[in-house]
């Protein structure tokens, strides 16, 4: 296959400038796309802010011969993700891509531990970002006939997390706002899509896990791994629309919500329904994972032998 260029687009990346965003604005402008890397510099939980690293990002980036602008808008508010869009296009005339990858996290801790707070502030970034993001560049593709809009889950939405139940309802919100969205502008030229990755940053890192598990999880979780296929998701030629694709540790996969054949009964009683129960739990998905680390340790366990 040629080799997929980016030449002459303009991607917006939020949450850009460490980790995943990082990865994935490397892999874009070295394929020729003129970038947008919005970012506050925040810690993990959200606390702080410096426009240091998204700077350091883009001077990074042009040092390597690519091209990018740096932005430290607030992209959980309407004004701060219309601000995004805008410098996009003040900027490089256009936004082809939007990869909204921006997203706090709190820890993990009990279910009970956590308040409608923590939720709220989780769903804030990730829900709220996402949606005045997609909002704001809607119109331009709307315009065009064309764009792309990459949003990002987690396995944790998947398939549960009971230490970190607020960010999985926060990714939860975003695959239902994504699939509606991609519901929504069916029968257009705009392609939406959801992206779960694996990477080990500052997320996953901070957990507690055995030796052993944390230098699989460091060799062969890079977020340079999980890059090429929000890159794909960006480009012109997918024509992919409403899917949920997993990226872990080298292995990608796509996810599928639906229905098992299930029975009828046009007379149920509880009992007949307790009956007929075993074929709705018969097949059980593949994966069922609590969290990225886990799933990512078996991913990497079960590799064929040739990864190394």
């Amino acid at each position: 296959m040629p080799e997929l260029r980016f030449d002459g687009q303009a991607i917006i990346i939020t949450g850009g400038a460490r980790g995943l965003g990082l990865a994935y604005a490397r892999l874009l402008a070295a394929r020729g796309a003129r970038l947008l890397i919005n970012d506050l510099g925040v810690d993990l939980n959200g606390s702080g802010g410096s426009e240091a690293p998204a700077l350091h990002a883009v001077e990074e980036i042009e040092k390597a011969g690519g091209l990018a602008i740096a932005d430290a808008s607030d992209i959980a508010t309407e004004e701060g993700a219309q601000g995004v869009v805008e410098a996009c296009v003040r900027a490089w005339g256009r936004v082809d891509a939007v990869i909204n990858n921006a997203g706090n996290f709190l820890g993990q801790r009990p279910m009970q531990q956590a308040t409608f707070d923590d939720f709220a502030n989780l769903w804030r970034v990730h829900l709220g970002g996402t949606l005045h993001v997609c909002r704001a560049v809607l119109p331009h593709y709307y315009h065009t006939g064309n764009g792309r809009i990459v949003n990002t889950s987690s396995n944790q939405a998947l398939y549960g997390a009971p230490l970190s139940a607020d960010y999985a309802a926060a990714k939860g919100a975003v695959m239902g706002y994504t699939l509606s969205l991609a519901a929504a502008t069916r029968g257009t030229g705009i392609r939406v899509n959801l992206l779960s990755p694996g990477a080990f940053t500052r997320m996953v890192s901070g957990d507690v896990r055995s030796a052993e598990a944390t230098r699989m999880l460091e060799a062969g979780l890079g977020a340079a791994v999980a890059a090429p296929a929000a890159a794909w998701l960006c480009h012109p030629e997918c024509k992919s629309h409403g899917e949920i694709i997993e990226a872990y540790a080298g292995r990608f996969s796509r996810a599928v919500i639906g229905e098992l054949p299930g029975f009828w009964d046009f007379d149920p009683t509880p009992e007949s329904v307790a009956d007929g129960f075993q074929s709705l739990v018969a097949d059980l998905p593949l994966w069922q994972s609590p969290d990225a680390a886990s799933m990512a340790f078996r991913v990497l366990s079960e590799a064929p032998a040739h990864r190394g």
